[in-house]
């Protein structure tokens, strides 16, 4: 898809009945009530008082979205992301772009031109969060864009979330203050879905994030140079905000608390870095998008766009482990944290390498838990998740935890001795175990059958006449009830009992699974023990003598 603009985002949206439009005028107060009334589609609010721009929340918060993005179905947007992700197409450079209509810089700047409100009432300030960073490796002069929040702190002045250790931006702005420099970051506010999932998807240090954008688009991204930095930024922002991150001064400012995007606030007052605003730039009569976070439907927010991201992240890294993973889902419900893998099992210890690769694959280091079941068990279907959880999960034999792995900081499970932004993990086997100690049939599904009806015309039987060929049948060979019901197929089924009930003395069941079927034999009523069974208090199943 060509790089849509966020007017055209917002039809394409409105008329795939995924967006709700607000005419009525909002106070900016009355926006997080907005939000939390549109969980699960996006909104527009087209006036707010005393502010120029509308307002976009909610247009990235779930999966449906995603795959509508995507052009897919939801079980396949993460291996689209891989395949889209695996080209690199330059950008271009544009002259200019419509967020370069007004352009505010020295004593101009205002942010307070922006809307601003306290979205959960424990907020440390107004925040936005549909931040898309803009920074440059300063050694290697490498793209790379991501998602961080900011507080405001003054017209010209905004805090910024850096805590995770693994961030580029943060790595970029350490490097920059041993060099003793500041670090140039751009802000872009506002863009389609297919942009923001571009941004999520993990690369090493040496990719462009801007040639990855390019392979999403399948052509060039245009870009546009920034007024007052050496940056670029995409040509379809709505608002940008060129800024110096006082990466010199160090994480020594204070930030949040934020209601998290698990609905809760984590992470409690932090110490972070500043940045000085030097240029607002953005287009005339506006959107502001927001990413809708927390509130009491955590799992529909926009922060949710982690979801297809670390699926793709973890289909990849599946993949290249030479695993034959089918399908790799993230849950709405554990918020980024739960993860679940379909493999086609080609060796005993695919299932355990599965959970390592998925605990410590993503580059934003999640989840904290990750299952992995079988090829017949439909992993979009919670209650098929729950039944593999319950019979093909042994919490000795199938349970991996490992310990101080990085995380999330917003974790608020994460102790005060812990290492900074680290805790354990854990995977759980819910696969058929391999190997001879189990019966393989045991775990085959049951199904309904149907005997259906008879090929061609049925001759009427007698009960005996059904006794003696039934007998001359088993004879033969041993049989199933499954075969002896289609063999004598048409005939009443009344009588079909009756006749193996006269059978029934003389017939025993030979110890061989699935199907334990009928033969002779007088005496006992199983065949192929190699003694018969004493009476015991135990079942001779699983319990050996």
């Amino acid at each position: 898809m060509p790089q849509q603009s966020l007017p055209e985002f917002v039809d394409a949206m409105e008329a795939a009945g995924l967006l709700v439009r607000v005419t009525d005028e909002k106070r900016v107060d009355e926006l997080p009530q907005v939000m939390e009334d549109h969980p699960e589609t996006a909104v527009l609010v087209e006036k707010i008082t005393g502010c120029e721009f509308q307002f976009l929340a909610n247009a990235y918060s779930n999966q449906d979205q995603y795959a509508w993005a995507m052009g897919c179905t939801k079980a396949e947007t993460g291996q689209k992301m891989v395949a889209a992700s695996e080209g690199r197409v330059k950008p271009v450079v544009a002259d200019t772009a419509p967020c370069k209509e007004v352009i505010l810089t020295g004593d101009d700047v205002d942010l307070t031109v922006l809307p601003m409100f306290l979205h959960h009432e424990r907020d440390g300030h107004s925040y936005t969060d549909d931040n898309l960073v803009i920074s440059k490796d300063p050694e290697t002069g490498v793209y790379d864009w991501g998602f961080y929040r900011s507080m405001y702190r003054a017209k010209n002045e905004r805090a910024f979330d850096m805590t995770c250790t693994s961030h580029r931006a943060r790595i970029n702005a350490q490097k920059a203050a041993a060099m003793g420099k500041n670090l140039e970051i751009a802000v872009v506010i506002g863009g389609p879905i297919l942009d923001k999932l571009a941004a999520l998807k993990g690369f090493p240090p040496d990719v462009d994030d801007f040639e990855v954008l390019g392979s999403f688009y399948g052509e060039p991204a245009k870009l546009v140079k920034c007024e007052t930095i050496d940056l670029m930024v995409p040509a379809n922002a709505e608002v940008v905000l060129e800024c110096e991150l006082m990466a010199t001064e160090g994480w020594v400012h204070d930030e949040a608390p934020f209601g998290e995007f698990t609905g809760m606030y984590g992470g409690g007052l932090k110490h972070n870095v500043r940045a000085i605003v030097k240029a607002i730039t953005y287009r005339k009569g506006g959107i502001f998008q927001y990413a809708t976070i927390g509130g009491h439907h955590p799992w529909f927010t926009d922060n949710m766009l982690q979801l297809p991201a670390m699926e793709a992240d973890l289909f990849g890294a599946l993949k290249d482990s030479a695993l034959d993973v089918l399908e790799v889902r993230a849950d709405p419900g554990g918020l980024s944290n739960i993860a679940y893998a379909k493999i086609r099992k080609q060796g005993a210890g695919d299932a355990k390498q599965a959970l390592a690769v998925m605990l410590g694959a993503s580059k934003m280091a999640i989840p904290k838990l990750a299952y992995v079941f079988d090829e017949d068990v439909d992993i979009w279907d919670d209650h098929q998740i729950k039944w593999a959880m319950a019979f093909r999960f042994d919490p000795v034999r199938d349970t991996v935890i490992l310990p101080q792995m990085n995380t999330m900081t917003v974790d608020p499970m994460i102790a005060k001795n812990d290492p900074p932004a680290t805790i354990s993990k854990i995977g759980f086997d819910c696969t058929i175990p391999w190997g001879d100690q189990w019966t393989q049939s045991d775990f085959q599904r049951s199904a309904a059958y149907v005997l259906g009806e008879p090929e061609g015309e049925v001759t009427a039987m007698s009960e005996d006449e059904i006794t003696t060929e039934m007998e001359s049948f088993i004879t033969a060979a041993p049989r199933s009830w499954k075969d002896i019901l289609e063999h004598f197929r048409g005939q009443h089924y009344r009588d079909v009992y009756r006749a193996f009930s006269t059978l029934r003395p003389r017939l025993g069941r030979v110890v061989e699974p699935p199907f334990f079927p009928y033969t002779f034999n007088e005496g006992s009523d199983f065949v192929g023990e190699l003694t018969p069974a004493p009476p015991a208090r135990v079942d001779r199943l699983h319990h050996e003598s």
